[in-house]
């Protein structure tokens, strides 16, 4: 068996320890990266297929954070071009601006619902400056204390429910503060009176290139988001730490600190000082040798969402102008569409256009036990029902099923999670990322996350990136 000795070992190959180990190794720190799969990356990686090259839905680079942005931006090798984020929402048997403006979405209502909607927005408005802020357990609590509970309904209820295959009420209102932080809505009273004053509505129409971009700036590589993950490792490769992909961990030793893994048909062993785990809690309980029967049930009580990725390929340049479309009808089978032509145009042959449309599920639904084959057709027929896609354009269909995607934040997930991570967590084993510490991160802030972590460890602090917060939703 062979032998190697690390300041630090590090579980997987995601963005969040690609980042952990270009900071330590910057700083003189000897680092071994173990990632199963035969890239980096992660969810933020690439795959190409025939001349297409595909992400796993949805994967643009922003961030608020300055700092951080100047680090990516000048990886050596790593090209970025700026984009202004523009999306619409399928509702109510049209494509409306998303995020919703709310007198968009009103227009596109059936009045039976626009009236209660428009009336319960304004009465919460103004209920707000009068009452305390309760306390806000679920998600529903959250949404229907931001915008009032007639607008929670259309806007929120039923697509959240669709995505997470669970009620909104069993979903922990920590979601929408991490992913959502809500709005100035006295900024939002002002652009809606101005909208309607001006009379700035616009279309339906797909095709319409006169709506406004829904979000700020993002970056965004030529050749899919693998480009980032790839530089990055590039970076911490040539400040000296080793990159193994295809790795196969088979235990971890916490009492002797080894990692066991197989790697090109050999056993090897790697002795550290400090373990990083980006992997699913699950499986690294599993391969570290202590065991705890409240740790086991509380794990037992802890899920990750799974999601699946129908790529459809057409023959025409490009579907619409918009970088994703949600679509909110429950008898749709896909959440989201992705087209990537209008990511780069190098990303598919010229003249052709490629989607991708991603189905969140667990393991054992009915979504994940569809076959590709029906998968494809599924989407297909959805996609051509919404008015999106022609039939007649489509030229080739692929299915890619990912684990472990989503951390599932149930009402009483931080409990079980306090109790997880303060028993897997040690002066030597650390956790860290979207997976590895159950944190529902973008990869701004899982690789902020990686650089925070490897700077207080630095320092000689004990850290953990279980207090690690979101500053600000950059987008």
């Amino acid at each position: 068996m062979i032998e190697k000795s690390f300041d630090f070992v590090i579980l997987g190959g995601g963005v969040s320890g690609l980042g952990f180990a270009k900071r330590v190794a910057e700083n003189g720190k000897s680092v071994l990266v173990l990632e199963k799969e035969a890239i980096v990356g992660g969810l933020s990686r690439s795959i190409e297929y025939k001349g297409f090259y595909l992400d796993f839905c949805a994967h643009r680079f922003h961030t608020k954070n300055e700092k951080l942005l100047n680090e990516i931006l000048t990886l050596p090798g790593l090209k970025m071009e700026k984009h202004i984020k523009k999306s619409r929402a399928y509702v109510f048997g049209k494509y409306c601006k998303y995020p919703f403006e709310v007198q968009d979405l009103l227009r596109a209502m059936p009045i039976t619902k626009s009236i209660p909607a428009a009336f319960s927005f304004l009465w919460n408005m103004f209920k707000k400056r009068f009452t305390e802020r309760p306390n806000l357990r679920s998600f529903e609590d959250w949404f229907a204390y931001i915008y009032g509970y007639k607008l929670y309904e259309v806007m929120a209820k039923h697509y959240t429910a669709k995505v997470w295959r669970h009620d909104p009420r069993e979903i922990s209102a920590d979601w929408a503060d991490q992913r959502l932080q809500g709005e100035d809505l006295v900024k939002l009273l002002k652009r809606i009176v101005r909208k309607i004053v001006t009379l700035d509505f616009r279309s339906y129409d797909l095709k319409d290139d006169s709506l406004a971009p829904d979000g700020g700036p993002f970056w965004y590589p030529l050749r899919g988001i693998q480009e980032l993950p790839d530089a990055m490792a590039r970076a911490a490769s040539e400040s000296g730490t080793e990159i193994l992909t295809s790795a196969r961990i088979t235990r971890v030793d916490t009492k002797s600190r080894t990692v066991y893994y197989e790697h090109a048909g050999e056993s090897h062993m790697a002795k550290y000082d400090k373990l990083i785990s980006t992997i699913p809690l699950h499986t690294y309980y599993n391969l570290q040798d202590r065991r705890d029967p409240a740790v086991e049930k509380a794990l037992s009580g802890l899920k990750y969402m799974d999601i699946i990725f129908v790529f459809l390929f057409l023959d025409i340049p490009r579907v619409s102008n918009d970088h994703w479309l949600y679509f909110h009808d429950k008898d749709i089978i896909f959440n989201r569409a992705v087209e990537f032509s209008n990511w780069s145009p190098v990303m598919c042959p010229p003249g052709k256009t490629s989607i991708c449309f991603d189905i969140t599920s667990f393991e054992g639904s009915p979504e994940w036990e569809m076959s590709d084959k029906d998968l494809i057709e599924r989407t297909k027929s959805d996609a051509i029902k919404a008015g999106y896609i022609e039939a007649k354009h489509i030229e080739d269909a692929l299915v890619t099923r990912i684990k472990y995607a989503y951390p599932f934040y149930d009402l009483d997930y931080k409990q079980k999670l306090d109790k997880i991570v303060s028993f897997l967590e040690t002066p030597h084993e650390c956790l860290l990322g979207r997976t590895g510490i159950f944190r529902y991160n973008n990869s701004d802030n899982s690789i902020e996350m990686g650089f925070e972590l490897a700077d207080k460890m630095l320092a000689g602090e004990n850290a953990s990136m279980h207090t690690y917060t979101v500053k600000a939703v950059s987008y």
